[in-house]
């Protein structure tokens, strides 16, 4: 059996030759993220800064990268949906979700009810989404978030555990009770939650306050 595997792999290889390819730095623009008062507010901006962890601080001295400034314009200044097409590094999770957070840091901060869904359709890639937006949203305060999955339990009995995930809501129970204005989740959640009675609150209270819809991988989705 091994000898006849082994033929089919060199017949009929399941994998194609390498490939290199050339990778050119995305452009540029002249301004710094510092100087885009006219976007984003100085706070929003001295906030996001002064995030002592490398690896989600935005610094007001980086160069944001053309298509993430012309992103930011059109979604905060312009009001128009925009499709976010660029390669995989080009800061797209940057494009879209700044411009949120600013935004309901300037209109929604502490509130109850959703005012952004993030539709992502796989669960992996909420997980790759939730620690940027963790970090982000215990910088900024006042902003809460939460992740409705298949893997979100119905209730968290621990006072400690509820306290120390802040700004995350842990629960259905907490998501129901006091809706964040961040939701992730994924197009069947979305469903259910659009039919099932126990979620109804999160509907009431959410009610004429939604503001973002977010389609991640959005060339996945049929």
């Amino acid at each position: 059996m091994q000898k006849y595997i082994k033929h089919l792999l060199n017949e009929e290889p399941v994998m194609a030759d390498v490939i290199f390819q050339g990778m050119y730095p995305w452009e540029d623009t002249p301004k710094e993220f510092g100087q885009c008062e006219s976007i984003f507010s100085q706070e929003f901006i001295k906030a996001l800064d002064n995030i002592k962890n490398p690896d989600f601080r935005f610094p007001s001295d980086r160069r944001p990268y053309k298509h993430q400034l012309e992103s930011w314009e059109n979604l905060l200044q312009g009001n128009r949906s925009i499709a976010v097409t660029t390669g995989t590094g080009s800061g797209k999770t940057e494009c879209f979700m700044l411009p949120v957070l600013n935004d309901i840091y300037e209109n929604c901060r502490n509130s109850e009810g959703v005012r952004a869904i993030f539709l992502y359709p796989l669960n992996a890639l909420i997980s790759s989404q939730q620690k940027r937006m963790h970090a982000w949203t215990l910088a900024l305060g006042g902003i809460k978030y939460a992740l409705l999955t298949g893997q979100t339990p119905n209730s968290e009995s621990s006072d400690t555990k509820k306290r120390d995930a802040l700004p995350q809501l842990l629960s259905r129970k907490q998501i129901r009770s006091k809706p964040p204005q961040v939701l992730f989740t994924n197009p069947t959640m979305l469903e259910y939650m659009l039919v099932r009675n126990a979620d109804i609150p999160i509907l009431e209270k959410s009610k004429g306050k939604l503001r973002w819809i977010l389609l991640d991988e959005a060339h996945t989705l049929t």
